[in-house]
Order: structure tokens, then sequence, then C-alpha cells
């Protein structure tokens, strides 16, 4: 192999490493998005039991 089709190869490989990190970033964004969304969604719904947890108890010690 010849210098000239070595750097030619090199080249390539390079090229497609940085393809590949690219597609990897690209599907980490999406999945940290995608995760944002639901840890988002969890605080609404922990926050909806918590309001619903106090009101039960608020209304059981105003029955008493």
């Amino acid at each position: 192999m010849t210098e000239q089709q070595f750097m030619q190869r090199t080249q390539e490989r390079l090229e497609q490493l940085r393809d590949e990190q690219r597609l990897l970033h690209e599907r980490l964004a999406t999945d940290l998005r995608q995760l944002q969304a639901l840890r988002m969604n969890l605080n609404i719904l922990a926050g909806t039991l918590a309001l619903g947890l106090g009101l039960s108890v608020g209304y059981q010690l105003g029955r008493r």
C-alpha cells in the first residue's frame, strides 16, 4: 500500500467516524429532549398526587 492509498483510506475512515459521531449526537439530543418531557410529566403527576393527598387528609380532619 502506498502512502497516498494509506492517506486516502485514513481520510475515508475519519469521515465515516465523523458521520457516526454526528448521528450519535443527534440521537443523544433526541433522547435528552424526551427525558426532559418525561421529567416534567413526572413532576406534574407528583404534584397532583401530593395535592390529592393533602385534600384527602384535610377532608378527613375536617370531618372530625
